[in-house]
């Protein structure tokens, strides 16, 4: 490693920017793949339903002074804060509206959002949720067969006739469009990606949506295939979307990646080399990395650092922090040797795991990966948008 990429791994990722507050330790969706509630992690057990306005005010202070440790001047103050769950409507109007004031208190140029599945979300909380400027994403995985085998209540009834509802809600006003901050979606090649693309673009009619692959590891694999099943079908999605050509239509997924092969410099979770390092703060003040490490194993998640007790940078000496904030230095030699390092990174960490190796293996969704930007190179290479890049 060079001087500067040393450099670079280790200051660039500093300070934390990047929050998720579990305001509401619970959920009221019984989701088949979820990692809070369905791989086997029952911390949420231990958890208070909801986080106290004294986690808030604790947490809110100990970010304020990492960003002093780090050099943060008062105009260089900006943080985004993802208000999750559980189901973070549940925490309720009056909750939300307390912790979006303690926060910006201490952190005024701090960015909200909040994901939900769309079950509560009706004008008055959109309303709300629009005063107190925060930004709003619904969890939607497609058409209303496939969504509610996914995402069912825990009776047994499907959830999209409610998550539907929230998105034409959002997307029935300019004021709703300008706040929505688009769906996600996990994907499932059960459902056919021409039928996916169709359902957000031409029946829903949105412009933002982004894709997830499912929390699979080695000791969880996915479905396996020749040729892969998830890159061929990311192949196919990202075919659909290039085809239509409409610049205003945004998939982060493969933007990202797009970006990271014309050189640009993206931090992310899953392209690319360079960090992008997320906090979780738990319901009862916990400090811990990024929840989708759940799936991997129990407890894997669990810090002896809390808020209440704790600086933002203690979280940094647990080990899968600090991997994410050193990514070259925990790649199997496989990834190493790899001609799309600098592109793919190794895959989405939690990806990686298996009980011999622990994170140091290629992703499972290794062959996948490969084959999508293969593909993706191919169409770049062919592209005069891209070959006009090196004119």
């Amino acid at each position: 490693m060079t001087v500067g990429e040393q450099a670079l791994e280790h200051n660039c990722s500093l300070p934390i920017r990047n929050f998720v507050f579990k305001v509401a330790s619970r959920c009221n969706l019984a989701c088949g793949y979820c990692y809070m509630y369905r791989k086997g992690d029952d911390s949420y057990r231990d958890q208070p339903f909801f986080m106290d306005p004294r986690v808030v005010r604790a947490a809110a202070n100990r970010i304020g002074e990492h960003l002093d440790k780090h050099g943060c001047s008062d105009r260089d103050r900006e943080i985004w804060i993802s208000i999750h769950g559980g189901e973070p409507l549940l925490y309720g109007k009056e909750r939300i509206e307390d912790f979006v004031s303690i926060v910006r208190e201490v952190l005024i140029d701090a960015r909200f959002s909040i994901l939900t599945n769309g079950s509560l979300l009706d004008k008055d909380w959109l309303t709300h949720l629009r005063m107190l400027n925060v930004h709003v994403g619904v969890s939607l995985d497609g058409p209303k067969n496939h969504h509610d085998l996914a995402r069912p209540y825990p009776s047994g009834v499907g959830s999209h006739e409610s998550a539907e509802r929230a998105v034409k809600l959002m997307m029935s006003t300019p004021e709703g469009q300008a706040q929505f901050s688009g769906t996600l979606s996990v994907l499932d090649p059960a459902l056919p990606a021409e039928e996916l693309y169709a359902y957000f673009r031409k029946e829903l009619r949105l412009f933002d949506f982004d894709i997830l692959l499912p929390d699979h590891h080695h000791c969880d694999p996915p479905i396996a295939g020749d040729p892969p099943v998830y890159g061929q079908y990311l192949t196919q999605l990202f075919d659909l979307w290039m085809e239509e050509g409409n610049p205003q239509v945004r998939i982060g997924f493969f933007e990202d990646l797009l970006g990271i092969m014309m050189g640009k410099v993206i931090p992310h979770a899953f392209w690319g080399l360079q960090p992008l390092p997320v906090v979780v703060v738990e319901t009862d003040g916990g400090l811990e990395p990024p929840d989708y490490f759940k799936s991997c194993a129990p407890g894997i998640t669990k810090t002896r650092f809390n808020v209440l007790r704790n600086t933002i940078d203690c979280v940094m000496q647990n080990p899968i922090v600090d991997m994410i904030l050193k990514p070259r230095q925990n790649l199997s030699q496989t990834c190493r040797n790899c001609v799309w390092l600098d592109q793919c990174g190794g895959g989405l960490l939690s990806h990686r795991y298996s009980l011999q190796g622990e994170f140091r293996n290629p992703s499972v969704y290794c062959a996948d990966l490969i084959y999508l930007m293969e593909h993706v190179y191919e169409v770049l290479c062919s592209s005069a948008s891209f070959a006009a890049l090196f004119d």
